[in-house]
């Protein structure tokens, strides 16, 4: 499993006692929080750490928006430092476009061995150079089942000659169908066969559009597609386990589906029976209320897949 590269970090850590705890605590202070960097900058890590605190080494890891550890094809961008103040520097890749997030994690030395801390912050990428043009991948064609779902793809082409990609609605693309009833798209990118048809899918930004054709021809027209619930944000306390709960999804056929949990925000965790109906995971230490974000999707036997549906789980001391 791709995420492996992090969770390694967490074994045998140490939890340390909650009057420690109350004493330690580390903060990204850069970059800033919602800063705006350019892609191609030799960007600086910093952390706030405070006095006497027995860091030993800090990790820093670049993640993109709410994208699933699993879909990245590539490992994430990382780099430790194993000196104080534990800065560090990192050069985001030319090709680099809309929101991202920086994971700080810190081993802290303890009397029998160490325990972690970390901290994450959001910021933007920008490039300098002016979007020229949308270039989205056409036509997109469901022939398997209604339900079915499909990521569109959209590129931005941009005065310094480089080629981004701008499918997520984290890079600032909107989408809108000309026609619901055959096909449907969200923030994602995802588009969803609805009913039997052709439609026009517009995908605009920063005053640029392409248009996708989009056409369902499928070969189970009456299957209707599973609804993923994954139930109430929950507020939980550090080192407890904790349990996300499907129960409320549903297949409009009566048939139990299958369930697709994965992690889009914060700190790693171990999560348990991700293809279960209640997949479950401890949550970790902290010093300030941080949340995780994990998203469900849920498909049938035909294939048939919904709409992600997401939940937070804010973990406090």
């Amino acid at each position: 499993m791709r995420r492996k590269w992090l969770l390694a970090v967490l074994l045998n850590v140490l939890i340390v006692s909650s009057a420690d705890r109350e004493s330690a605590g580390i903060q990204i202070t850069a970059p800033e929080k919602a800063a705006v960097v350019r892609p191609g900058t030799l960007m600086k890590l910093k952390i706030g750490i405070p006095s006497g605190l027995p860091v030993a080494m800090v990790t820093y890891t670049l993640l993109e928006g709410d994208l699933a550890l699993e879909e990245k094809v590539e490992r994430p961008l990382s780099t430790a430092s194993d000196m104080a103040p534990f800065e560090a520097e990192m050069l985001l890749p030319q090709e680099a476009v809309g929101s991202y997030r920086l994971l700080a994690v810190a081993q802290v030395k303890e009397r029998r061995g160490f325990y972690i801390l970390f901290d994450e912050t959001f910021f933007q990428v920008s490039p300098e150079a002016p979007l020229l043009a949308l270039r989205a991948e056409s036509p997109v064609r469901f022939i398997n089942t209604i339900g079915e779902v499909q990521m569109l793809g959209v590129r931005g082409v941009y005065g310094d000659r480089i080629v981004r990609d701008l499918t997520s609605g984290s890079a600032g693309t909107v989408y809108r169908s000309s026609n619901e009833a055959v096909v449907r798209v969200n923030g994602d990118g995802r588009a969803q066969a609805v009913g039997m048809g052709t439609a026009e899918i517009t995908a605009q930004n920063q005053g640029k559009e392409d248009k996708i054709r989009a056409v369902v021809e499928v070969r189970d027209a009456e299957n209707r597609p599973p609804v993923a619930d994954a139930g109430p944000d929950q507020t939980v306390r550090q080192g407890t386990r904790v349990r996300l709960d499907a129960i409320a999804s549903a297949d409009p056929e009566g048939e139990n589906p299958f369930y697709y949990w994965s992690q889009v925000r914060g700190m790693p965790v171990d999560l348990l029976e991700p293809l279960s109906l209640r997949p479950y995971f401890t949550s970790p230490v902290v010093l300030r209320p941080h949340v995780l974000r994990f998203r469900l999707i849920v498909r049938d036997k035909e294939e048939a897949e919904s709409f992600p549906a997401y939940v937070n789980v804010t973990v406090i001391p």
